[in-house]
């Protein structure tokens, strides 16, 4: 009997909700989890390690599924994030739950990218594309119903739950997959890169590592951030080193050099720097200087997640006939023409406004990551397939933590000096704390409200001018695309 389509389909979407889920649904509950945990200081761990070490294996998984086939890789990726879930509901520290949420990570990273190689070795290029919208949608989903869910969770169970209920969705995602995906037996026996895998996984570690905590817990000069960035140069130097001598390289340096394939990554790196940019400073500006609540800051940025998924489905259709590249640049410039609606916003800008800005935003992304994605698996061979797609997953991760590291910089440059030009001598952070919640915002004085509304605004738009810039340099970067004919084909 061969692979039942369907039913892997069913199997795969519920290991990708659960890996989408688990970055959203935590949020909620956190306030609960420090308060019968403790250590607040180390809470913002939780969410990091999952997202640096889901980054991490991705590349290194996506290889592994080419080498042994994709049933075992999901298998064993989702059973590690099922084992990491278990171990996460029983922590009695904020240290044991950052170590379990790493391992948690540790398997979302084989679960997200095999779970899109999986539906293009299945599905032929005119399904591909029209699944990515489905798939798509499941992110929106989870964005959307996440936060909610861990409040209801809370409320009514316990926190612990908010782990516990991954285990037997996961394993009967497992289960499913093993019995309803078949494979050929790889005829030969496969030769694994340990070496190049150790020094890419350290490598991606340490960069990541620096991004994540420079500026931020620590100052970007410092000695800890520039050793770490070092350290990261010189592991990626002895990872180039490995990759070009070795017969079966983790990761293919020739991927790069493929010019559909490299801008493609480009792209995408791109495409995860605005994204990630209008993610952290919509909501900052809907609360600080239009002077919303948290509510209003999530509202603002709920259209994004339809529109993506809105976006991947009308692309899907649309894919076979406009073409790969005709698509992309329309995604691009969707997203180019939100980050000129983000820089028209002011103290006075209405919610649906911003709610629209969104939109747009989602529906770009929604066209171009699903053009890219699939542009990719169509030209790749079968087994690079796992790798090829999981480069381009891992490059919208890198692009967003970079795009996170770089605005931040900007923001804090030009907040303080807008500060000091409104006239604020005693400006500190712990003053746009308050800003930005209503209950304190009331302690701020009329005249200093304005001034410091005004000086979040400036620095605000300076990263909006930095989003536009990065969007136009996508929409470039999308016309250099060759003109690759979508064409139908057979099951793979």
């Amino acid at each position: 009997m061969g692979t039942n389509r369907t039913l892997v389909t069913i199997a795969v979407l519920l290991g990708t909700f659960l890996a989408a889920l688990d970055s959203t649904i935590i949020s909620t509950a956190m306030p609960t989890i420090i308060g019968r945990l403790g250590g607040m200081s180390l809470f913002s761990w939780v969410f990091s390690i999952y997202l640096l070490t889901g980054a991490v294996t991705t590349p290194i998984c996506g290889k592994l599924a080419d080498l042994y086939g994709r049933r075992r890789v999901f298998a064993w990726g989702a059973g590690i994030f099922i084992l990491g879930s278990a171990l996460c509901g029983m922590s009695q520290n904020m240290i044991q739950l950052i170590i379990f949420r790493a391992l948690q990570g540790l398997g979302s990273g084989a679960v997200l990218p095999i779970t899109i190689t999986i539906i293009g070795d299945i599905f032929t290029l005119e399904e591909r594309a029209r699944m990515q919208g489905l798939f798509s949608s499941v992110w929106g989903i989870s964005a959307i119903i996440g936060p909610a869910l861990g409040g209801i969770i809370v409320d009514f169970l316990d926190w612990r739950w908010i782990f516990y209920i991954n285990l037997p969705i996961g394993l009967v995602s497992i289960g499913m997959l093993l019995l309803f995906l078949k494979e050929e037996k790889i005829a030969r026996r496969p030769r694994v890169d340990y070496a190049g895998a150790a020094a890419l996984a350290t490598g991606i570690t340490l960069l990541l590592l620096a991004l994540l905590q420079g500026g931020a817990a620590f100052p970007w000069d410092s000695p800890y951030i520039l050793g770490l960035l070092a350290l990261s140069g010189l592991a990626l130097a002895v990872f180039y080193h490995i990759e070009s001598r070795v017969p079966e390289p983790m990761l293919p340096l020739s991927l790069f050099s493929e010019k559909i394939i490299g801008l493609s990554l480009l792209a995408n790196f791109l495409a995860g720097a605005v994204m990630i940019g209008a993610n952290t400073y919509v909501p900052m500006f809907v609360q600080g200087v239009m002077g919303g609540s948290a509510v209003n800051a999530g509202a603002a940025l709920a259209p994004m997640s339809i529109g993506w998924p809105l976006g991947s489905t009308i692309c899907g259709r649309l894919l076979l006939r406009v073409g790969y590249k005709k698509m992309t640049v329309l995604g691009m410039a969707f997203q180019v023409l939100s980050t000129v609606m983000l820089l028209t916003l002011g103290p006075a800008t209405g919610q649906l406004f911003v709610s629209a800005t969104s939109f747009v935003m989602g529906l770009g992304l929604g066209f171009c990551t699903t053009a890219l994605i699939v542009m990719v698996q169509s030209t790749v061979e079968w087994n690079r397939r796992g790798i090829a797609t999981a480069a381009v997953q891992f490059m919208r991760t890198l692009g967003s933590t970079c795009g996170v590291a770089v605005s931040a910089v900007v923001l804090n440059n030009v907040l303080l000096r807008a500060a000091a030009s409104y006239g604020l001598e005693a400006f500190s952070i712990s003053t746009v704390n308050k800003l930005m919640d209503p209950v304190q915002r009331h302690l701020i004085s009329p005249e200093q409200l304005f001034n410091l509304k005004n000086a979040l605004a400036a620095a605000i738009h300076s990263t909006f001018w930095l989003l536009m810039i990065t969007a136009l340099a996508g929409l470039i970067t999308s016309f250099l695309l060759p003109r690759l004919v979508a064409q139908k084909e057979s099951n793979c």
